[in-house]
């Protein structure tokens, strides 16, 4: 009797222990909402989702012992309620804020992407959103352009829309008088709808840095994430990517009931016949012509996009250029005027740069100058404006931020420099002066003061910090 109970309870042991090494072996399903209206991000089609974030999701499934399940949602503010609600774990694209932050953490940064300003053709190009005066602007309702739109420029007229499509239509329906949504997004409606007198006439400072946003109560996913995301190669990014060249068709008219309903009389049918001739080769001229006037407004983009690009842009490091920045800054000289918003400066200088010159020569120089720039763009908040001032001095503007946050941000950057480095470049530290926007200041007291207090950086030492406050 008692081997026979012995037995029994080896055996109730080893089957406890299979059970368990099989839900080990289990792989973990978790759901996730999408945007269904943001393509080629992401979309519901015949309620599937196809997009980028579905083709990184398969890659993610691929990489980690996961399967991610789709909750349908019918528009993003939906979305928005179901990962707050836990009806679905995660959102597979989207980008960080403060607001987000509370309900969400997130992964590194999958997918990187300008935002765009689009007007009719009969619009002047606008450059920057500051040139805007008192003009309506479209936004979709609840993302994160809409409330930088709120935020940073009051003035502007704001009309809120659903989705990127009916922003784009009232645009072109001279209803209002720009949008501003995803570049990516907005020329593949364009593009796919015939949109053709709409235009690029600006780019927003406000770059899409594309993140996976997981719910507080799954937060120990973040880490298993942000290992499947490391392990996808450049090629697979590329081939992701290629996505967005998917090739669009048109519908064909079908005349052929015409045709069936004139068969009774053939002198009719004759009649038909070449004016049906007829209009398939005018409308075969009118649809080269049309391409070729497709052809011209999408050069004329691109142009006009490189155009405001360089405009912008330092040549070298990619990032913003002393003259934008100018005008950042009197942007938020007015903020700080009107509503009393927190701003500040941080200037950050290389140390002993010219050594570096001398030592391993211009082109190491300017690769030292391309990746200190990539480190600045990494550690910087989504709000944050990143410039290159001039030489070795890089200047990072903080909206909305007091003088303890940006000393927290100053130093995770020195932090970031210091844990990082590549193989090819030899290692270089920075000095860092900090000064906050104080009533009654202009643009070049400002920048005054952030250039002394790197300065007094400079004298405690180099790579240090050192803040107005102290002086």
């Amino acid at each position: 009797m008692k081997h026979a109970v012995l037995i029994g309870f080896y055996a109730l042991l080893l089957s406890e222990s299979f059970s368990l090494m099989a839900a080990s072996s289990n792989t973990i399903t978790i759901r996730y909402c999408i945007d269904p209206d943001w393509a080629p991000y992401e979309s519901l089609i015949n309620e599937q989702h196809v997009g980028l974030s579905r083709q990184y999701l398969s890659l993610i499934e691929q990489n980690a012992n996961l399967s991610f399940t789709l909750v349908p949602t019918s528009n993003w503010q939906q979305t928005l309620e179901y990962i707050q609600t836990n009806k679905c774990d995660l959102i597979p694209m989207l980008n960080s804020t403060l607001n987000r932050k509370g309900f969400l953490d997130f992964t590194k940064v999958l997918f990187r992407a300008p935002n765009a300003l689009y007007g009719h053709y009969n619009q002047p190009l606008i450059g920057h959103l500051a040139n805007i005066n008192q003009q309506s602007v479209a936004v979709v309702t609840g993302y994160r352009l809409h409330r930088y739109l709120l935020e940073n420029y009051p003035e502007i007229n704001i009309v809120e829309v659903e989705n990127e499509a009916q922003g784009l239509e009232k645009v072109q329906n001279k209803e209002i008088d720009f949008y501003l949504g995803s570049f990516h997004g907005a020329n593949k409606y364009i593009k796919d709808n015939a949109l053709n007198n709409l235009r690029i006439v600006g780019i927003s400072e406000l770059e899409d840095k594309l993140r996976i946003g997981v719910s507080k109560s799954l937060s120990d996913m973040v880490p298993i994430l942000n290992q499947a995301i490391s392990q996808i190669t450049v090629a697979e990014h590329a081939q992701v990517f290629s996505y967005l060249k998917e090739i669009n068709t048109t519908q064909v008219k079908d005349y052929s009931m015409a045709i069936k309903s004139a068969s009774a009389f053939s002198a009719v049918i004759i009649c038909l016949l070449f004016g049906y001739w007829r209009s398939v080769n005018n409308a075969s001229i009118l649809e080269a012509k049309n391409k070729a006037l497709q052809l011209a407004h999408q050069q004329l983009d691109d142009k006009n996009k490189q155009l405001a690009d360089l405009a912008i842009r330092d040549s070298l490091t990619r990032l913003y250029n002393r003259g934008h920045l100018s005008e950042c800054i009197q942007q938020q000289i007015k903020l700080k005027e009107r509503y009393n918003k927190d701003a500040c400066l941080l200037i950050l200088d290389i140390d002993d740069f010219k050594q570096i010159n001398d030592q391993f020569g211009h082109k190491i120089g300017d690769d030292v100058l391309q990746y200190f720039a990539m480190q600045l763009t990494e550690c910087a908040r989504n709000t944050d404006i990143v410039a290159r001032w001039g030489g070795e001095e890089f200047v990072i503007l903080c909206p909305e931020t007091n003088i303890d946050e940006a000393k927290i941000i100053a130093k995770r950057f020195q932090q970031c420099l210091f844990e990082t480095s590549s193989d090819d470049l030899p290692c270089v530290t920075c000095s860092i002066g900090i000064a906050p926007l104080r009533e009654s200041k202009s643009a070049d007291q400002w920048f005054i003061a952030a250039d002394n207090a790197m300065y007094q950086a400079k004298e405690l030492g180099k790579d240090t910090i050192f803040t107005i406050d102290n002086a």
